[in-house]
C-alpha cells in the first residue's frame, strides 16, 4: 500500500505543477483579449481547476482539495458572467496558487503547513461564501503530522543531500580505481609476455644442451648425467614454465574481464546517482512567484511574472548555488528596471510591466535568461558613476559590453538611495562570484525593444565533467570541455605579431595568443615552444574568447571534480581536483577564470625554449596526512624540478630522512602519531638533521600556533587558507 502512495504522491506533484502552471498561463492570456475570445481559455482553466481538486482528494489533501474547489467555483462564476474577470480577480486567483503551492510545499518538506485561511477568505469575499469555503475542514491529523510518504519525490525519498553527495564521490573514486585495473591488466599481459620468453629461451637451453652432450655419449658417467638431467628438466622446469604460462594467460584473461566489468558498472552506477541527484528547475523557484508579487506590490508596481522551461533538470547543487543569484536578478528588476504604471503609460507601454525567466538547457549547460520590459541598462549613465568612482579612464572610451561587466563589481550600483531592496552595490557581484564559481559566465543580451536582459550559462553538474587533460610545464591540468569552443594545432607560420604581441587566427578572427603558463604564472611564466606546432585551445566565456597554447593535449574522460582540502586561488582559475590514474591530483581549471585573467593580462612574445644545463637537483620531504594536499605540492614542486618524497606523519618522516637526509622539509601541524611541531622537536634535538630548513604549511592560522612552529625552529609559517602556490614556491627558493 506504502509503494502505491508514493507513486501517487509523485504523479500528483507532477500534475498540480502543471495544473498551477497552465492557469497562470491562461491568465496571462486572458488580460490580452475579450471574454468572448478567450471563452476556451476559461473553459480549460475551470476543467483544470476541477481536475485538481479531484486528483487532491485521490491523495488525502483536504487544503489542496478545498482551495482548488473554489476556484473551480470561481472560474464557473466568471464563466457565467456573474463575476468579471477583472484586477482584483486575477489577484485572488494568483492568491489562491500560490497557497496552494504552500500547501504542498509543507507537506513534502515534512513540516506542518499553514492552513491557506487567508486564500479562502479572499475567495469568500469574492463569492459572498456561497461555496462554504470560510467552513472549510480543518487540516486532519495525517496532514499534521506529515510523512515523507505522502508527497515526497520517489528520486529523493529518505536521501539525505550530505548522503548523496558522498555517494556521488565513491562512485567517482570508484571509477577511477577501475581505470586503474586497466594499468594493472598491461602489466599482466607483459609478465605473460615475459614468462613466454622464459619458455623459449628454456627450449633453446635444452637443445644447446642436447647438442652439446652428444659428445659425451656412450659413456656410463655421461649416460646417467644425461638421464638425471632431462629428468630436472622435465619436472621442474619444462612442466613448471609451461603451467606458469597456462596460469598466467588465464589470469591476463580474467583480469581483462574484470577490469571491464567494472568499468561499466562503475560508469553506470555514477550515471544513476548523477541523475538521483538531478531536480526540476520548478523547485529553484518555488516561491518565486509570491516573491516578485509581494515586491511588487511593496514598490506599488504591477508586474506580470512568467516561468518558462520550470521542467528542465540540472543538479540540485547548482539548483541551490543559484538561487540567490537569481532572486537578486529578479530583484534588480523589479527595483531598477520596471517602471511604475503611470511612468509606463506615459512612455506609450502597458501599465503592467513583464518579468519573463527563460530556462533552456544547451549541450551540457544550463541557460536561465531573466529578462524584462523596462527601463534597461543606461549605459551613460554607467559610464559617468564609473569614471566619478574611479573605475575607468574619463578619457578613454569604454564598449557597451565592458560597461556592463561594470555592473557585476562589488560596491558598485546606480541606485542613488539604499533601501531593503538595492543601492549596496552588492546584488550583481554576488550573481557573479557564485555563477563564476559553478565555472559559468553571465552576460548581458542586446535586445531591440526595451528592457534588460541577463543570461547565466553554469554547467548542468558540478561534480562530473568531461575533460580535457593537457601538460604544461611538467604539470598535467583538467579543463571542463564546455569551456573550450575548439582544439588546434597551429603552425607557428600562422603566428601573427599584432603591436608586439602574438595573436592568432582562429576561424577567421584574430586572437591574443597566451600561453597556459603564463596565464598560471608557474614556472618562470615565459612562453616558450619546442616543436613546430602549438597546441591551442580556444576558450569562450560569453562573448569573449582566449587563445591559450600548451606543451601537449593528453586525453579525454569524464571525470569527478572534488575539492583540494585547502581553499583555491583567490584568481578563480582553479576550480578544484580531480583523480588521476596514478594516484596524483591534477588541478580543475575554469575556463571563465582563465578568459578573465587574458583580458587582464598581455600576451607574452614566443620564445624557443633554450636547452637547460643539468644541475643538482634539489631534494624536498613533504610530510602531510591529507593524500589530495601531499599530491597537491608534490606536482607543484616536481614541476619546478625539485625531487620530492612523501610521508604521512612525523613518524615516517623521520625514518625517510635518517635513511636520506633532504635540503628542505615541508610539514602540516595537525598529524598522527607525531604532529608537526613534534617532528620540529625531533629534528631540532637530531645532530645530522638540526639543520635542515623547514617549512610549516598548515590551516591553523592563530597567533599562538605561528609562534610556536617559528619558536621549535621553522624557517617559514604558511597558512593553507591563504595558499598560493607562488608564496611556497618562493618560500622554497628562499631556503635552497
Amino acid at each position: 500500500m506504502t509503494g502505491i502512495r508514493e507513486k501517487l504522491a509523485a504523479i500528483f506533484q507532477a500534475e498540480h505543477a502543471e495544473h498551477l502552471g497552465q492557469i497562470r498561463s491562461i491568465l496571462a492570456l486572458l488580460e490580452n483579449v475579450s471574454e468572448a475570445q478567450g471563452r476556451s481559455e476559461l473553459d480549460e482553466a475551470f476543467r483544470r481547476a476541477h481536475s485538481l481538486k479531484g486528483a487532491a482528494r485521490a491523495v488525502d489533501l483536504p487544503p489542496v482539495e478545498g482551495l482548488a474547489q473554489g476556484l473551480e467555483t470561481l472560474f464557473s462564476r466568471v464563466r457565467e458572467g456573474t463575476l468579471p474577470l477583472n484586477k482584483k480577480t486575477v489577484t485572488v486567483i494568483h492568491q489562491v496558487l500560490d497557497s496552494s503551492e504552500d500547501c504542498l510545499a509543507g507537506i513534502r518538506e515534512n513540516r506542518i503547513p499553514e492552513h491557506p485561511a487567508a486564500a479562502l477568505r479572499a475567495m469568500a469575499e469574492l463569492l459572498g461564501d456561497e461555496a462554504g469555503l470560510l467552513e472549510s475542514p480543518p487540516l486532519p491529523e495525517a496532514a499534521k503530522t506529515p510523512t515523507p510518504v505522502t508527497v515526497q519525490r520517489t528520486e529523493m525519498l529518505r536521501v539525505e543531500g550530505g548522503d548523496l553527495d558522498r555517494l556521488v564521490r565513491s562512485t567517482g573514486q570508484i571509477l577511477t580505481e577501475s581505470l586503474r585495473q586497466k594499468a594493472v591488466t598491461l602489466e599482466l599481459f607483459e609478465l605473460m609476455r615475459q614468462i613466454k620468453e622464459m619458455e623459449s629461451d628454456r627450449a633453446r637451453s635444452q637443445k644447446t644442451f642436447a647438442a652439446s652432450w652428444q659428445r659425451f655419449a656412450g659413456t656410463a658417467e655421461s649416460s646417467a648425467l644425461t638421464q638425471n638431467t632431462r629428468v630436472v628438466q622435465q619436472q621442474f622446469v619444462q612442466q613448471k614454465v609451461r603451467s606458469l604460462v597456462g596460469q598466467s594467460r588465464k589470469v591476463c584473461l580474467l583480469q581483462q574481464r574484470v577490469a571491464w566489468s567494472l568499468q561499466v558498472s562503475a560508469e553506470r552506477l555514477q550515471r544513476d546517482v548523477w541523475k538521483a541527484r538531478m531536480a526540476p528547475v520548478e523547485d529553484l523557484f518555488e516561491g518565486f512567484r509570491k516573491m516578485v508579487r509581494d515586491l511588487a506590490r511593496d514598490e506599488k508596481k504591477e508586474i506580470e511574472f512568467r516561468l518558462n522551461g520550470s521542467d528542465v533538470r540540472a543538479d540540485r547543487l547548482v539548483l541551490q548555488a543559484l538561487k540567490d543569484p537569481v532572486m537578486h536578478l529578479l530583484r534588480n528588476a523589479i527595483r531598477h528596471g520596471i517602471e511604475t504604471p503611470g511612468e509606463r503609460v506615459s512612455k506609450g507601454k502597458s501599465p503592467v510591466g513583464s518579468l519573463t525567466v527563460n530556462v533552456e538547457s544547451q549541450r551540457g549547460r544550463l541557460v536561465i535568461e531573466v529578462e524584462d520590459d523596462g527601463r534597461g541598462v543606461d549605459f551613460d549613465r554607467v559610464a559617468k558613476l564609473a569614471i566619478e568612482q574611479g573605475v575607468i579612464s574619463a578619457t578613454v572610451g569604454t564598449p557597451s559590453q565592458d560597461l556592463a561587466r561594470i555592473l557585476f563589481q562589488p560596491g558598485f550600483s546606480t541606485c542613488t538611495t539604499v533601501t531593503d531592496l538595492s543601492g549596496r552595490g552588492m546584488g550583481l557581484s554576488v550573481v557573479h562570484e557564485t555563477v563564476r564559481r559553478l565555472q559559468g559566465d553571465v552576460d548581458f543580451r542586446q535586445k531591440v525593444e526595451p528592457g534588460a536582459s541577463i543570461l547565466l550559462s553554469v554547467p548542468l553538474s558540478v561534480s562530473t565533467f568531461h575533460m580535457v587533460l593537457v601538460s604544461c610545464q611538467g604539470q598535467t591540468f583538467g579543463i571542463p570541455s564546455h569551456g573550450i569552443e575548439r582544439l588546434h594545432r597551429v603552425n607557428l607560420q600562422q603566428v601573427e605579431t599584432l603591436e608586439g604581441k602574438p595573436v592568432v587566427n582562429l576561424r577567421g578572427r584574430r586572437i591574443a595568443l597566451f600561453s597556459l603558463a603564463n596565464l598560471l604564472r608557474i614556472g618562470d611564466g615565459a612562453a616558450a615552444f619546442t616543436g613546430a606546432t602549438l597546441p591551442v585551445m580556444l576558450l569562450r566565456s560569453g562573448a569573449r574568447y582566449a587563445a591559450v597554447w600548451v606543451d601537449r593535449f593528453l586525453e579525454e574522460r569524464e571525470a569527478l571534480v572534488q575539492e583540494l582540502g585547502m581553499p583555491c586561488p583567490a584568481t578563480g582559475n582553479v576550480s578544484g581536483g580531480l583523480l588521476l590514474r596514478d594516484g596524483t591530483v591534477s588541478m580543475v581549471l575554469n575556463p571563465a577564470g582563465l578568459v578573465e585573467t587574458s583580458a587582464q593580462s598581455a600576451a607574452p612574445v614566443l620564445k624557443r625554449a633554450q636547452p637547460v644545463s643539468k644541475v643538482a637537483v634539489s631534494s624536498i620531504l613533504v610530510v602531510d596526512d591529507s593524500i589530495t594536499t601531499r599530491s597537491l605540492e608534490k606536482s607543484i614542486l616536481e614541476a619546478h624540478g625539485y625531487r620530492v618524497r612523501v610521508a604521512v606523519d612525523g613518524v615516517e618522516a623521520l625514518q625517510l630522512l635518517r635513511a636520506e637526509s633532504a635540503d628542505l622539509v615541508i610539514a602540516d601541524i595537525e598529524m598522527p602519531r607525531l604532529d608537526g611541531f613534534g617532528l620540529l622537536e625531533a629534528m631540532k634535538a637530531d645532530k645530522h638533521l638540526d639543520r635542515i630548513p623547514v617549512i610549516i604549511v598548515s590551516s591553523l592560522d592563530r597567533a599562538e600556533h605561528r609562534q610556536r612552529g617559528l619558536g621549535l625552529g621553522a624557517d617559514a609559517y604558511v597558512v593553507k587558507r591563504k595558499f598560493d602556490q607562488r608564496e611556497l614556491l618562493d618560500a622554497v627558493q628562499q631556503y635552497l
